[in-house]
């Protein structure tokens, strides 16, 4: 059984100091303001928060400091985005030390994995690590591609309890959530763009950053949902969709002709191949939080680059225009 409520989940998107050194001190306001947007957990390591552009030692800080921070007053997650099994298992083991819930794991892709190489993969995490873990499929980052079947597949492992899907088609989603109606494992959807479809279908909430930057909405978004109140709850995915386009395509992106090609592809047949890989956005994410007033940079990890001088004030009028600044 998970132990991760149903929810949203705020992505910590890892802070820097203007050198590009690891701010602790802003890790633990993001943490705190989570808490205090009543937010039902947080995820630190991800992939928005830059998880597989730390280096070994920053990622055992994280987990660390999070732990000391929030255990016990938020759920807990820890991302470990890693090549290897002996590497994703000692992040495992050190989260769970600082009291973390779970521990999430994707595999990317160098040389080819056959699904058993995957399987043992999640099943030395969860019988050895002494945590639950969270499923992470994100194809468009990771490279792995997995059908419904074996996604349900991973789930059945005992002590893999959860799952994040972060795939952007409703007959891929729809499948895995009727094969897990079979299994006690909960799935969450890794988008907000697509919260109030994925609930729709049994899902049990988001992990997503847009929890962050519009906390209230996307409570309000969950809470109308799980009441049945859809009518309320689609205009609120739509205001939040309309933010989220605004905040990534620009304040003149045309919302009507991007969602209506963004929904097309979801509703799609299912194509079993990586389209494109994602754009970043962290670093538009992390001008927002900044002008919502924590207390830290928008500076990002190298190869990336930071927001260029036009954005602030751009992501500063959408902040204000939805009324999340």
């Amino acid at each position: 059984m998970s132990r991760l409520p149903e929810g949203c989940y705020g992505i910590i998107l890892t802070p820097f100091t203007e050198e590009g050194e690891l701010d602790l001190n802003g890790l633990s306001a993001e943490l705190e303001y989570a808490i205090a947007k009543k937010l039902q957990g947080a995820v630190v390591l991800g992939s928005n928060g830059e998880g597989p552009y730390l280096t070994q030692e920053e990622k055992i800080k994280v987990i660390k400091r999070t732990g000391e921070v929030a255990k016990g007053k938020i759920a807990l997650v820890a991302g470990a985005i890693t090549y290897g099994t002996k590497e994703a298992f000692e992040y495992a083991k050190i989260a769970k030390s600082a009291g973390f819930d779970s521990v999430m794991s994707a595999l990317p892709i160098y040389f080819q994995l056959d699904f058993e190489d995957i399987k043992n993969h999640y099943q030395y995490l969860a019988q050895h690590s002494g945590l639950e873990v969270t499923l992470y499929y994100v194809p468009e980052c990771s490279g792995l591609l997995l059908s419904p079947e074996q996604v349900a597949e991973l789930g059945k492992i005992p002590g893999v309890d959860s799952l994040k899907l972060t795939v952007f088609n409703r007959w891929f989603i729809s499948r895995v959530m009727e094969l897990c109606w079979e299994i006690d494992c909960r799935v969450f959807i890794g988008t907000s763009l697509l919260t109030y479809e994925g609930m729709q279908l049994d899902a049990c909430g988001a992990f997503c950053p847009i929890c962050l930057v519009a906390p209230d909405d996307m409570n309000r978004l969950f809470n109308l949902i799980k009441d049945k109140r859809w009518t309320q709850a689609f205009e609120i995915q739509e205001k939040i969709r309309r933010g989220g386009v605004a905040l990534f395509a620009g304040l003149n992106a045309d919302y009507e002709l991007i969602k209506n090609g963004f929904m097309a592809i979801y509703n799609s047949a299912f194509q079993s191949m990586v389209l494109s890989h994602t754009r970043v956005a962290h670093h538009i994410l992390k001008e927002a939080l900044r002008l919502k007033g924590l207390p830290i940079t928008n500076q990002v990890r190298l190869p990336y680059q930071r927001v260029d001088e036009k954005r602030p004030e751009w992501i500063k009028k959408v902040l204000t225009d939805f009324g999340w600044l």
